[in-house]
């Protein structure tokens, strides 16, 4: 069948004949002597690409997606076994169907992403350790059944109107997978002359649909870096160097539009921000490979967004999952970036341990609002986030005000990512709810209702106030943005988190100080999930683990405590996810501590340590008091005062 775009239009219009090689082309194509223009253009094509300049820029990783113990997936892919989404499909000996979904509930994203066509890429890397044929030879069967069946679609087709051709895949394709796939597979015997020549049309087809319709945010990352590597890789189409043009032009101002100051980029998601520094990694080691300039100041930024990665880390080197995120090991991830800054030494000791690690322990990303307490940077340190941040510009979490907190393992965990569906679950991960902070009249945050990015924002502050010192760490940030449908903005919740990391007597532990103020009364949810299977209570106090939670002893028509572990109603609560596979969940235990009233205090001590010298706290409902203590076994007290930490 071949391409939508016919070898009359290719060979007449859009290819650059004036090239060496290709000035035969178009007294052929007048004489419509087209198998004569595919033999041409085929053996240009083999002198035009260059394997060797390509792969010094290559940004190469270990085989997508199976983990090791999941076996050779490059041995697997030979067999039509294709894998999408956490769920495998065997095609058997039939051709693959590009359009198939075999998901419980339709969800489309295994069929997007099934289209991005990693499978390729692994018979690549299998081919350039051994050079079986069998990788080239199957990798040719199943693009040739992709270019017959996966037709591109109109002009007017939006970004998810298809299934092989969203703009998202389409960037991946020509930015990551195909240009590795054909650099690879040039000179094999089963890349054909015919072969060869479509692949080249389904390219301009690509470029065409990129350079009409894109995105924003990750996804114009992602396509604009796919147009740029048509534009570096194939002189030979007429509109590459426009295409190359807009391309590194978009992807320059998105750079200083998407990314922070503080090197976060603005969805503050850490799994989009490592798609967005990888994308950006890629694309500008193809300019350099390639000789093509660009803005000096893009490698800086580059840098400061790859740092990210060490001041945000727990003492286990991974990085959390926030909002729409991504658990990442970062000595793995930051290994590929050694080079970056000449040697960054953040990146090269977060990467491969040389050198000293960061002068400071506890970072703060004052444009994000983000905060990474710590108390050192070892295996045995105790570690606490703060989300005081603005609302990001895509995956977001209706979560501010959101404590996570490890020693030795997570002690608070939240709900984590999920798969895109439509699921209870997806609603869960997005909600207040899966969060530990506060909810209202059992309403969540809701700042997307009205939410709108103003480009602006990207140099702003976030507004998240700190004083971090040798002892303590002190973090306060306000949510007044909304809760319900409604959005009611008459209540005001401020978060003020104590981090004590060398007090005498004590392991390292934190102190949560939430103000609630509004116009009327209001039943408050203060919410914490726990990352344990087993639960102790005693009263208002909790034991989970290693993980001890103290709060005030106030009179039951004032404040109460409920348990919920993977509760499905009237509502979801009690659940965390291990990952975007759909079902891959599981209840922990959640406390949601209740409060009645108008104008209120609750003070709440987090000790995640198993030998806790603490008994409990004594602190009032009063909106406006500074003061509480902490009680000991020993029948002494801690008495403190939140003014101290603010001088």
């Amino acid at each position: 069948m071949g391409t939508k775009l016919t070898d009359a239009k290719f060979f007449g219009e859009l290819l650059d004949c004036t090239l060496p090689g290709l000035e035969e082309i178009p007294a052929l194509a007048a004489k419509e002597d087209y198998a004569a223009c595919r033999g041409l253009f085929a053996a240009y094509v083999r002198q035009m690409l260059n394997p060797e300049r390509y792969f010094k820029a290559l940004h190469v990783r270990g085989y997508y997606p199976y983990p090791e113990e999941e076996g050779n997936p490059a041995e697997r892919a030979v067999k039509n076994l294709i894998f999408s989404c956490g769920m495998e499909w065997d095609f058997g000996e039939g051709p693959v169907d590009w359009f198939f979904n075999p998901t419980y509930n339709g969800y489309p994203e295994w069929t997007w992403q099934m289209n991005r066509h990693p499978e390729w890429r692994n018979m690549a890397r299998a081919y350039r350790e051994n050079g079986d044929e069998t990788y080239a030879e199957v990798t040719a069967r199943q693009l040739r059944s992709w270019i017959d069946q996966a037709l591109p679609p109109e002009e007017n087709v939006g970004h998810g109107a298809t299934l092989c051709w969203r703009t998202i895949e389409c960037g991946i394709r020509m930015g990551e997978c195909w240009p590795e796939v054909i650099h690879t597979f040039l000179n094999s015997p089963a890349f054909t002359d015919d072969l060869l020549t479509d692949w080249c049309k389904s390219v301009w087809e690509h470029g065409d649909r990129l350079r009409r319709i894109h995105g924003s945010s990750n996804w114009l990352i992602m396509e604009m870096n796919g147009l740029a590597h048509i534009g570096v890789l194939y002189p030979c189409l007429k509109d590459a160097a426009e295409w190359l043009t807009y391309a590194t032009n978009t992807l320059e101002y998105e750079m200083f539009t998407q990314i922070y100051p503080d090197g976060f980029q603005f969805e503050l998601s850490t799994g989009y921000h490592e798609v967005v520094v990888t994308v950006y990694s890629i694309f500008l080691r193809l300019l350099n490979a390639y000789g093509v300039a660009h803005n000096p100041q893009m490698d800086e930024l580059l840098r400061k967004a790859l740092q990210i990665y060490v001041y945000l880390r727990l003492p286990d080197k991974t990085v959390p999952n926030i909002n729409d995120g991504t658990i990442i090991y970062t000595p793995d991830f930051l290994a590929d970036y050694t080079d970056i800054g000449s040697g960054d030494p953040v990146i090269r000791w977060g990467a491969l341990g040389e050198g000293a690690a960061p002068a400071v322990d506890s970072y703060i990303f004052r444009n994000a609002g983000l905060a990474a307490l710590r108390t050192g940077w070892g295996e045995d340190d105790t570690w606490l986030f703060f989300d005081g941040g603005p609302f990001g510009k895509a995956h977001q979490h209706e979560d501010k005000l959101n404590v996570l907190l490890y020693a030795g393992g997570y002690a608070l965990v939240d709900s984590n990512n999920y798969s895109y569906d439509s699921s209870e679950m997806r609603e869960y991960v997005l909600s207040t709810r899966g969060h530990n902070t506060v909810r209202v009249d059992g309403m969540d945050q809701n700042r997307r209702k009205t939410y709108c990015w103003q480009t602006e924002e990207i140099k702003k502050d976030s507004g998240l106030q700190s004083n971090l010192t040798e002892t303590v760490d002190a973090l306060r940030a306000v949510y007044n943005e909304g809760y319900g449908e409604d959005q009611d903005t008459s209540i005001t919740h401020e978060r003020s988190v104590y981090f004590f990391k060398k007090e005498a007597g004590t392991k390292p532990f934190a102190v949560i100080v939430d103000r609630l103020t509004a116009d009327a009364e209001h039943d408050y949810e203060v919410l914490w999930h726990m990352n344990s299977k087993t639960l102790g209570m005693e009263g208002m106090q909790l034991h989970a683990n290693s993980l001890r939670i103290f709060t005030p002893e106030v009179p039951m028509e004032t404040a109460g405590l409920s348990i919920s572990r993977g509760t499905q109603f009237p509502q979801w609560q009690g659940w965390t996810a291990h990952s975007m596979v759909q079902k891959d969940f599981d209840p922990v235990y959640t406390a949601q501590y209740w409060l009645h009233g108008q104008n209120m205090r609750w003070v709440t001590l987090l000790y995640p340590a198993e030998e806790c010298p603490f008994t409990g706290v004594e602190a009032s409902l009063d909106v406006n008091d500074t003061k509480f203590a902490l009680k000991k076994a020993d029948g002494t007290v801690l008495a403190l005062d939140e003014m101290t930490f603010w001088k």
